[in-house]
């Protein structure tokens, strides 16, 4: 608990302590009627948005500039957590099987160029950092047991929550101090690089960073065999700021975000991605 309090007193004395209003601006459908998407991931800058099928089948790119999907991948596995990098590359895994053992590779595709390179051969537990391609040289990634880091080549593991069945959806902050991740049967969390605990986001699930201060992420509800409830929310690391996103009649999922956009996306459980343009006052 000390571990956790002075941890979240030196995150105090850099952010409000007031809280702030949130305004959703705009909210729009993406796509067209006829097709659907899942697991929007937005690029840092917001103006690409990659998506694919709800089994993770295939790749596409929406180009805000353009109004315009382009599919880049028809693979099995490429619609499984791709990233965006700083060098104009999305990142994507493309997943083959051998002898019945499942082998993931590496391949990236180059938006402005539209050329694709395979960067890494398809290999057994494949790990691959949210921030890949990207300028920040720590990594951080779980390994559904534990949360890494890889600092100057070295790789530390870190399980900073007690009782928690292993560690999802880690992700680097933007300004690379923070790491947010989800502790099984826990919640979410943030901590600084050497783990110590600097915020308790509760039930949050698929939680992405919006910038340095807000989270967003889903709070679903399932009756054992299918979800029957979700809702998109945004919320600051302090938690006196938290607002839902999505409209009350949808089942939202699986948010993702830009702060140089103002922009927030999530699917339904239909298929359908919204848009959110956001703006947040002080």
């Amino acid at each position: 608990m000390k571990k956790l309090i002075l941890s979240a007193l030196s995150l105090l004395s850099i952010m409000t302590l007031s809280s702030q209003t949130i305004k959703i601006e705009e909210s729009y459908r993406l796509l067209d009627n006829n097709q659907r998407g899942f697991y929007p991931a937005f690029n840092a800058e917001g103006n690409l948005l990659a998506f694919t099928a709800e089994n993770y089948e295939g790749l596409n790119v929406y180009d805000f500039s353009k109004r315009s999907a382009l599919k880049i991948s028809d693979e099995h596995g490429a619609g499984f957590q791709p990233l965006f990098g700083e060098d104009g590359k999305i990142y994507y895994k493309n997943t083959v099987y051998k002898s019945n053992l499942k082998y993931e590779g590496l391949k990236s595709y180059d938006v402005q160029k539209k050329t694709v390179i395979e960067v890494l051969e398809p290999q057994r537990n494949l790990q691959i950092a949210k921030n890949i391609g990207n300028s920040i040289r720590i990594k951080v990634w779980s390994d559904g047991r534990n949360l890494n880091i890889e600092k100057d080549g070295k790789i530390e593991i870190l399980n900073p929550v007690e009782n928690a069945n292993g560690y999802i959806w880690a992700s680097l902050s933007p300004n690379g101090k923070m790491i947010l991740y989800h502790a099984v049967a826990v919640g979410t969390f943030v901590s600084d690089l050497k783990g110590n605990i600097i915020a308790s986001l509760g039930y949050l699930n698929a939680p992405a960073w919006y910038d340095n201060e807000f989270v967003v992420g889903m709070q679903d509800k399932d009756d054992g065999y299918n979800i029957t409830e979700s809702k998109v929310i945004i919320r600051n690391l302090v938690g006196n700021t938290t607002k839902q996103l999505s409209h009350p009649n949808q089942i939202a999922m699986f948010p993702t975000a830009s702060s140089v956009a103002g922009k927030v996306a999530y699917n339904t459980i239909d298929g359908d991605i919204y848009v959110l343009k956001l703006k947040i006052n002080p």
